[in-house]
């Protein structure tokens, strides 16, 4: 049974999926995005939706430098997904304080963030005493200083998803939900498309973009090292919102716009058990307590989680494979959100012929046992 034919066929339909889908449109490609359930029902919509690559960079490497590139492409890029789909995606550039305690292991931030001031990016290292009063007194009297990254934003991923799912269909996008996918129909070295639970769906590219589902249980063409990754995030209302964004190395503190205030995020090798457990949001709250101890005072709102793709590296999993007509969008870990539009960016070019970046850092090849050895 045929499910139809598209010059792309893109699997899966979280927010890297549906960003892709809009782009590759926008190129006057035909595209079916294939979703077993809804857009962003998975790690997407789960996601704290921050915009941070500077504060969680320890040097300057390829994937810093796509998260920078991405992190630029953000205020045009939501703008656009807004107007056309009509959804409000919370996006703020809200700054993020990042805080050292006293007599932690971690190295002075001055000395860990030099070279991102050296490289003409915009970061502030502070005493304590050099803080604004109104935040100085909201943060633990152990916090000894705190670097400032004014350019970091966050988004409302959620939110995102469906202006993006949404952009995607307005533009010609076949979102298919519901549809699970079996396989992938491998034929002369090359992939021709993918079979569904309605059928094959012929495609002239295939684009693996499942999230942690990616590895297909081993039914891909080659191995792809892509694991969950389970997240517990916390949501607090509070009387007084916190003004910027704060983490430490054990938390970090996300306001929405609605005066609510997302605590983050926990990191548990667990397989596919997606839940919420006493132990997670206990750890939650009391590593943002003692960030910020007036967080004991927060109403607590709701609680979740998600499973995000892991690789052994960290890095991401993006473009061509050795499989003609096979790409790869997957892996993003914890930057899936921020990565949005850089992969969409570049994934689109290297379908369609255009491409000028070097993508090889990111290539599934890196994985194989060849290159380890070389």
């Amino acid at each position: 049974m045929s499910a139809g034919r598209a010059d792309v066929a893109v699997v899966g339909g979280g927010l890297i999926g549906c960003a892709l889908a809009a782009e590759l449109a926008r190129r006057r490609r035909s595209v079916v995005v294939v979703e077993r359930d809804e857009p962003g029902a998975e790690a997407s919509g789960a996601a704290a939706g921050m915009l941070t690559p500077q504060s969680d960079a320890r040097g300057r490497d390829a994937f810093f430098d796509l998260t920078l590139e991405s992190r630029a492409l953000y205020p045009e890029w939501v703008d656009e997904l807004s107007k056309e789909s009509g959804v409000a995606v919370g996006y703020r550039r809200w700054g993020l304080l990042k805080c050292r305690f006293e007599g932690g292991t971690g190295a002075v931030l001055g000395e860990l963030y030099e070279w991102q001031r050296s490289a003409g990016l915009e970061v502030a290292v502070r005493p304590r005493a050099a803080l604004a009063s109104d935040l100085a007194r909201r943060l633990s009297p152990d916090v000894c200083e705190a670097a400032y990254f004014p350019d970091e934003a966050a988004v409302d991923p959620k939110a995102l998803t469906r202006a993006a799912w949404l952009a995607a269909v307005r533009r010609g996008v076949d979102v298919r939900v519901g549809t699970r996918v079996l396989g992938f129909r491998i034929d002369g070295g090359a992939c021709r498309g993918v079979e569904t639970d309605g059928g094959f769906l012929e495609a002239g590219a295939t684009v693996d973009a499942a999230g942690a589902w990616a590895a297909f249980g081993g039914r891909l063409p080659m191995p792809l090292p892509i694991a969950p990754v389970r997240g517990q995030i916390v949501r607090l209302s509070l009387a007084d919102p916190l003004p910027t964004m704060v983490a430490s190395d054990d938390v970090y503190l996300v306001p929405r716009g609605d005066g609510t205030l997302l605590l983050g995020s926990t990191v548990e090798h667990v397989g596919f058990h997606k839940a919420v457990t006493a132990e997670g949001v206990e750890r939650l709250l009391a590593a943002a307590r003692r960030l910020c101890p007036d967080l004991g005072s927060g109403r607590f709102v709701d609680a979740w989680s998600g499973l995000r793709p892991g690789t052994p590296d960290g890095w991401p999993v993006l473009g061509s494979s050795p499989v003609r007509g096979l790409f790869f969008a997957a892996g993003h870990y914890r930057n899936g959100v921020l990565l949005a539009p850089a992969t969409a960016r570049v994934l689109a070019d290297q379908i369609c012929g255009t491409a000028t970046r070097d993508l090889s850092a990111f290539s599934i090849e890196r994985f194989s046992p060849a290159r380890r050895i070389a």
